[in-house]
């Protein structure tokens, strides 16, 4: 057997504020030395108000009702992981992998 490559797969987890919405972000980074790639992998530990929200359907409903009032939470959360998991932030990070 002969090892031909080395690649990785991390899953990085950040936690958000959206006015009273509080939730963690988790991308997943895929690649090798040479370049990677960083994909939206899912949203976990949903609180509003101190309340939480469980399950998709759950906070499929929420987003759906505070969207027809005009709040687009989803929109805040895909700017907030733009912001966050640049891939300049994400490039910071896999030079600390010793390969």
């Amino acid at each position: 057997m002969k090892l031909t490559a080395k690649s990785f797969m991390l899953n990085l987890e950040e936690t958000i504020t959206v006015g009273e919405l509080k939730a963690n972000l988790v991308a997943q980074v895929m690649g090798t030395k040479e370049g990677f790639d960083i994909e939206f992998m899912d949203i976990i530990d949903i609180t509003y108000m101190g309340i939480e929200i469980n399950g998709w359907q759950n906070w499929k409903k929420f987003r759906e009702f505070h969207k027809e009032m005009g709040i687009d939470f989803q929109a805040h959360i895909d700017k907030k992981f733009d912001e966050i998991f640049t891939k300049e932030a994400v490039e910071e990070f896999v030079k600390k992998i010793k390969f």
